[in-house]
C-alpha cells in the first residue's frame, strides 16, 4: 500500500503481438502496479533449449512469467530486477545452458505505477535496458523512454548490410559477423546492456520518472512497432501516441505491415530485416 492509502493497478487497453517470422521472440504483460514490454534477442548461432521455438523466444516467455511472479504490490523494483536477475540464470541452468555459452538476451521495459501525494495523480518510474520504448504523457508532451546504449551497435550492423536485399529471410554472412562482434559487448562497460542469464545486468537499467494523470494512456512498444516513427517516419512519438491513446492499434499493426510489404527489398527504408516482431501494449494506472 502505498503513502496515501491506495493500491494502485494497470489495466490493459490493448494488447498485441505481430510475429515477424515463424518465431515471435517478444513478449508483454501487467500484474499489479507493474507492465512491461520484452523484445529477445535474434539468434545468431544454434540454439540450446530444445523445449522451446528459439532461445530468446523461450527467454521472452520466462521473462513474462517471472515478472508475474515477482511483481507483487509494494514490492521494491530494484529488489525485483535483483531477484529477477537470479531467477532467469537458475532456470538457464535448469535447462541445460552451456556454461561456455552467453546464451539468450532481451531488451526489457518494466514501469511501475504508484500513488501521488497530488490528487487525480500518479507517478510513473520506468527501468530500460535496450531499445524497448514506452511512451509516456507529461505536461511537456510526450516522453520517450527507452535505453539507447545500443545504437552505435546497431549502426554497425546496418553498415554491414550494405546495399543487401533483406527478403531472403537469412542475414548476409556480413551481417551475422557484425551481430556477433557487436555480442562481444553486451553487458560490458564500454558496450550496451540487456537482460542475460550469463552476463549480469542488474543496476545497469536506465531509470526514469515521471507524474501523469491517473486514467492516461501510457504505451509500451517493441522497436518493431516504433518502425512506423524511427523507420518508415509515418508518426512522431505524439501522433503515434494519440493514435494508440484512440484505439487503433489494430490498425497500426495493419499499417506496418503494409508498409513492410512495400518495400519487401528494404531499399528505400533500411533494416536488417523485412519483417520484424512487433508488439505494443497500452495500459491505464487507476487505483
Amino acid at each position: 500500500m502505498s503513502e496515501t492509502g491506495l493500491h494502485i493497478h494497470f489495466r490493459s487497453l490493448f494488447r498485441q503481438s505481430l510475429p515477424g517470422s515463424r518465431v515471435n521472440e517478444d513478449g508483454s504483460g501487467l500484474h499489479g502496479p507493474y507492465a512491461w514490454i520484452v523484445d529477445g534477442a535474434t539468434g545468431v548461432s544454434d540454439g540450446q533449449i530444445t523445449s522451446a521455438e528459439s532461445d530468446a523466444a523461450w527467454l521472452a516467455e520466462l521473462l513474462g512469467a517471472k515478472l508475474s511472479a515477482l511483481s507483487e504490490a509494494g514490492r521494491d523494483p530494484a529488489m525485483l530486477l535483483k531477484e529477477l536477475e537470479g531467477e532467469i540464470a537458475r532456470a538457464f541452468d535448469s535447462v541445460g545452458g552451456a556454461e561456455e555459452s552467453v546464451g539468450p538476451s532481451a531488451c526489457l521495459g518494466l514501469v511501475m505505477a504508484a500513488a501521488s501525494a497530488r490528487s487525480g495523480i500518479v507517478r510513473l518510474d520506468g527501468f530500460f535496458l535496450g531499445d524497448v520504448v514506452a511512451l509516456v504523457p507529461s505536461q511537456g508532451g510526450i516522453l520517450r523512454w527507452t535505453d539507447e546504449r545500443a545504437k552505435p551497435f546497431e549502426r554497425r550492423t546496418l553498415a554491414a548490410l550494405g546495399d543487401g536485399d533483406t527478403r531472403t529471410g537469412q542475414p548476409p554472412e556480413a551481417v551475422r559477423r557484425q551481430i556477433l562482434e557487436n555480442r562481444a559487448k553486451l553487458n560490458q562497460p564500454d558496450g550496451y546492456w540487456v537482460v542475460n542469464p550469463r552476463r549480469s545486468w542488474n543496476g545497469r537499467e536506465l531509470h526514469f520518472s515521471a507524474e501523469i494523470a491517473a486514467g492516461a494512456p501510457v504505451v509500451l512498444a517493441t522497436d518493431g512497432f516504433m518502425r512506423l516513427v524511427d523507420v518508415f517516419g509515418a508518426y512522431t512519438d505524439a501522433s503515434l501516441y494519440d493514435a494508440m491513446a484512440a484505439g487503433r492499434g489494430s490498425a497500426l499493426l495493419q499499417e506496418l505491415r503494409e508498409r513492410e510489404r512495400g518495400d519487401e527489398a528494404g531499399r528505400l527504408f533500411r533494416r536488417v530485416k523485412t519483417h520484424d516482431d512487433a508488439t505494443a501494449l497500452v495500459v491505464v494506472a487507476e487505483a
